[in-house]
């Protein structure tokens, strides 16, 4: 353990600010957020809200770099490299901290050509160097509760509908109990059933000490489950 892991938060945000460049629009730059600053205590439930295209999402990516920022540092207290930089840490790092604690779920999926569902829900498990039979057993029962059924398993993931991608998402990201989780809108586009079971794979998370960021609308959901919520505000 690392000297002072137990007081500093998990994720500390300081003065985020992203820009994108739209080349295809006159060059036009939109800036949908900056100087956004927060911490994230460890094993806590983090709601960031707000109304949309303010840049919760672009948050996230941020922090899962699949952004880079413009400007600002991303602290996070790792178990493999101790307090480091995300913003500024190299790629190996990163990857480094995507397969063994962080997990993102996206709104979308990336559909990978001719790999079934099962096979994309076990593939974490699978990176971290589990018997493809093993991460098979687990990714069924995670299919299974999320209530896809067993007749898609060996589909194609192009055939889902929205609300199917969603659930093969959730599924992807909690299967692995990874130490972050950082969620998209984790309910969008889910029916009530789906939705209540989606709210009991969080709480059974952060029971565990996973640390949870999500951004969402369902502000009357969330804050049930929420330890702490973020205002996004514009300019900020």
């Amino acid at each position: 353990m690392y000297q002072g892991e137990q007081t500093q938060p998990i994720l500390e945000v300081c003065h985020l600010k992203k820009t994108f460049h739209l080349h295809l629009v006159d060059g036009r730059l939109i800036e949908p957020f900056a100087d956004v600053s927060f911490r994230v205590e460890r094993g806590q439930f983090f709601l960031i809200s707000g109304k949309s295209g303010i840049g919760k999402t672009s948050i996230l990516k941020c922090i899962y770099r699949t952004y880079l920022t413009t400007s600002g540092e991303i602290w996070y207290a790792s178990h493999l490299f101790g307090r480091v930089d995300i913003a500024a840490a190299s790629e190996k790092t990163v990857r480094e901290l995507r397969e063994h604690e962080l997990a993102f779920c996206s709104q979308f999926l990336h559909i990978l050509p001719r790999v079934s569902a099962l096979d994309v829900t076990a593939e974490p498990l699978v990176r971290l160097g589990l018997e493809r039979s093993e991460a098979r057993a687990e990714a069924r029962r995670w299919l299974r509760r999320l209530g896809i059924e067993e007749s898609r398993w060996q589909a194609s993931p192009i055939t889902f509908s929205g609300g199917e991608h969603q659930r093969l998402n959730l599924a992807r990201a909690f299967i692995a109990c990874p130490r972050f989780l950082l969620l998209d809108e984790p309910t969008a586009s889910l029916d009530a059933l789906s939705k209540s079971i989606v709210l009991e794979m969080m709480s059974e998370a952060r029971a565990a000490g996973v640390t949870i960021l999500t951004v969402s609308h369902d502000i009357a959901t969330m804050e049930r489950l929420a330890d702490n919520v973020y205002w996004l505000q514009t300019g900020a």
